[in-house]
């Protein structure tokens, strides 16, 4: 029997899954690595961190599932999109990456907008002018550390580093290079006005490829660390969100990927390169090359309900291993509304109603009968009516919206599920598994081994709903008074967000 396996380089974990060659899922393990905040709206890692785990998941994959490494044909990957990693010459990090929730970098993004109208930039990019992108991030170092940025070959994405790190070839695919900023979305070129705005060498920049490329063999030392054979072959793959649309099946019209992990991407795919104007969804290649991906690359979600869990809740419930669960339980003993406890889940800047970097997170409406069973309830609702933004604005544009699929960590959930069903109207399906990123991944090392003809071909092998459920009429009712608090909370507050950001600059 042949395999491939499929790894996902997510924010707080590596997820790998075993995938034969009939498209069965046969194994999955995962490693976990932190996030480092340093400050307000920083976020970075240590990229070695990803290599580790990376190490540790397949290793374990291989144990647990009585396979031989020469079984393994190929490794296709995903990442974390938007994040950044300078290599020297020796290809070493000189600096921690820094992620796609890094928000540190507005002041380039407001030198940029001098040199280029927001505009004009969303006309080349299909972006917005946000600091959560790789090409203010890059600014900001080559800004706030010169010395180091002098020592810079190059400027690579999560993925991208990944894949060099195990063959020493360097590349980004379409759909990694489409949110950095720097390419132009319609031709999947880097774009030299782009560059000159945010004054980035473009000689740095790694080529482009296709998410099928094969980037090269395992060389020795990486095979060493991953326990498998160095013929074992490397696929370029693409960002996470673009990875889980093809696990879950988001190739054709009429679906939304709702991808509910540490952040919260919404997405649905296209076959022309639409444009939104009013900003809220962006336009990045698809991880299948044919394709684009309409998308909001993602609220902070999981880890907002993580951050409550921490913070808030007793001991005995943090170190519960159904920790999410527990809280889910006491959420559902709470009416819909929460009873007026509306949550801006904003707690890293807002990237819904509004990209709004100075945005912050806000709970509205509680009074001393609020529980913390109501705030587990409304971290949920949140997210659900940040969707529905999203969804909505979907629909203003044409697409053919007629079910979400959920998929990542938080679509175990059938609250959270029945939830987004009754704030958006639309009926939430899951597949068979929820780790449609990683799944993805391997679709595309069985596309582009060879050992399947096609990435349709690979989709309809490996995707199978399983359940479905549609949106309940009499709390669909009750949901549209409050997500319309949501919305008008969030748009009284925002000459509060800009005197708070004043204060603490």
């Amino acid at each position: 029997m042949q395999y491939v396996i499929g790894c996902d380089i997510g924010s707080q974990s590596l997820k790998a899954v075993l995938i034969s060659v009939e498209g069965k899922i046969c194994g999955e393990a995962s490693a976990s690595y932190p996030i480092e905040y340093p400050q307000p709206t920083w976020a970075q890692q240590t990229p070695i961190a990803w290599i580790d785990a990376l190490g540790q998941a397949v290793r374990s994959l291989i144990a647990h599932n009585n396979v031989s490494p020469k079984q393994i044909i190929a490794l296709g990957l995903d990442a974390q999109v938007d994040g950044v990693v300078a290599l020297d010459q020796s290809g070493q990090p000189l600096y921690p990456a820094i992620i796609w929730m890094d928000r540190r970098a507005v002041f380039e993004c407001e030198a940029a907008g001098r040199r280029i109208s927001q505009k004009a930039m969303f006309e080349v990019t299909g972006l917005n002018l946000d600091a959560t992108h790789v090409a203010p991030k890059i600014r900001w170092l080559a800004n706030r550390e010169p010395r180091l940025f002098e020592k810079a070959t190059s400027l690579l994405l999560p993925g991208s580093y990944v894949a060099f790190a195990l063959t020493g070839e360097l590349g980004v695919d379409y759909s990694n290079a489409s949110s950095t900023m720097l390419m132009d979305v319609r031709n999947r070129t880097w774009s030299q006005q782009m560059c000159d705005a945010f004054e980035i060498p473009m000689d740095l920049l790694p080529p482009i490829y296709p998410a099928t490329r094969i980037s090269g063999t395992l060389h020795s030392e990486a095979a060493e660390l991953l326990g498998l054979s160095a013929a074992t072959k490397v696929i370029l793959g693409s960002g996470d969100e673009h990875a889980a649309c093809l696990g879950a099946g988001v190739t054709k019209p009429g679906l939304v990927c709702d991808i509910a992990g540490t952040a919260e991407p919404v997405c649905a795919s296209s076959q022309t390169a639409l444009f939104d104007e009013s900003g809220l969804v962006e336009t990045h290649c698809h991880a299948d090359p044919e394709l684009w991906l309409l998308e909001n690359p993602g609220f902070v979600s999981g880890a907002n309900y993580r951050w409550f869990r921490d913070q808030f809740s007793s001991q005995e419930m943090v170190q519960n291993v159904n920790a999410y669960a527990l809280l889910d339980e006491e959420a559902e003993t709470i009416p819909p509304g929460s009873e007026g406890l509306i949550m801006l889940p904003c707690l890293m800047g807002a990237m819904t109603p509004t990209w709004n970097a100075i945005a912050r997170g806000t709970f509205m409406g509680f009074t001393l009968a609020h529980r913390h069973a109501h705030f587990s309830r409304a971290i949920l609702e949140a997210s659900a009516y940040a969707i529905r933004d999203i969804t909505d604005q979907m629909l203003h544009m044409g697409l053919p919206l007629q079910e979400i699929r959920a998929v990542g960590g938080g679509a175990r959930s059938p609250l959270w599920r029945q939830i987004k069903a009754d704030v958006t109207g639309l009926p939430v399906s899951i597949t068979d598994t929820t780790e449609t990123t990683a799944l993805g991944a391997g679709i595309l090392a069985l596309t582009g081994s060879g050992l399947i003809g096609s990435l349709d071909e690979a989709v309809n092998l490996t995707n199978h709903v399983i359940e479905t459920r549609g949106p309940n009429p009499e709390t669909r009712k009750i949901y549209e008074d409050y997500y319309q608090l949501y919305r008008a909370s969030y748009f009284s507050l925002l000459p509060v967000f800009e005197q708070a950001a004043k204060i603490n600059q």
